[in-house]
């Protein structure tokens, strides 16, 4: 499904651990370091060999040497460039790429990291945001969330083909709530909670049906809570969680507090977030 992977790298522990994770999934995926150093570029700036540009360009490439001489098999190529990491990333995204940045252990200050613009921002493309910090006892699992959506079947196909990748089942997982408008007080309440469980569970079953299509070893879980803490709860220490983006814009979503960007901000274990178009 993906025909390329690109990798934000800035010599950090967190991209580091995302280049560490696109290595070991991308063997036989092309794959392209970009390391955005911020600025603009000066006319002068290609014929000076001391300057900033210079020497992240020469980083990059030894970094790079360094993955080719270790794992012969890569098919690497770099970029160095000015600009903002989360417009240069942006640039890259489109049907078949997949974009891997990694996460602080800890969200220092803003929520709107890298992996939350870019999941907030595009209009295709998936992106993968890698924990700094791997999760002990993790699950031979990939768990992806369903809400019916294309975005969520979207999602389905990527996680089935993780799934196979990995050789793990796949668990498909799909939370509810009562709507808060419903009073207990009625005595229809109750069977109309009954009714509504069912129909979400109708729902789940489509989406297990949809990837067992797909060659996949799909189980179904349906989950009463809210979807952003059910799939933290079960992403955690899994292998990978993916969860669908409705491609709406990053205000709104970020004001509205996406199901997507909550798992960014948790980073219960690795995160893709497919978007629109794959």
């Amino acid at each position: 499904m993906f025909t390329r992977i690109v990798v934000g790298w800035d010599g950090s522990r967190e991209s580091e651990a995302a280049l560490a994770w696109a290595v070991e999934r991308g063997v036989a995926t092309p794959l392209k370091l970009v390391h955005a150093i911020g600025g603009a570029p000066t006319a002068v700036e290609h014929v000076r060999a001391d300057g900033e540009m210079s020497a992240a360009r020469v980083r990059l490439i030894e970094v790079a040497d360094q993955l080719r001489a270790s794992r012969p098999d890569l098919h690497l190529t770099t970029s160095t460039v000015h600009g903002q990491p989360s417009s240069v990333l942006a640039e890259e995204l489109g049907e078949g790429t997949l974009v891997v940045v990694g996460a602080p252990a800890t969200h220092r200050g803003s929520r709107w990291t890298v992996g939350s613009r870019l999941a907030g921002r595009h209009g295709g493309g998936t992106v993968a945001v890698i924990p700094s910090t791997p999760a002990t006892g993790a699950r031979s699992v990939v768990v992806v969330g369903v809400d019916g959506s294309p975005a969520s079947m979207a999602a389905v196909e990527v996680a089935a083909e993780e799934a196979a990748r990995l050789d793990e089942d796949l668990e498909v997982v799909h939370a509810w709530t009562v709507p808060p408008g419903w009073d207990s007080e009625y005595l229809e309440y109750l069977a109309d909670v009954q009714l509504l469980e069912d129909m979400h569970r109708d729902l789940l079953d489509e989406a297990v049906e949809f990837a067992r299509g797909l060659d996949a070893r799909p189980t179904g879980r349906l989950e009463r809570g809210h979807a952003g803490e059910v799939l933290g709860r079960l992403g955690r220490h899994a292998d990978l969680l993916v969860v669908g983006s409705h491609g709406a814009g990053n205000v709104t979503r970020f004001l509205l507090g996406s199901v997507s960007h909550e798992l960014l901000v948790s980073l219960p274990s690795p995160v893709m977030i497919v978007g629109p178009g794959d």
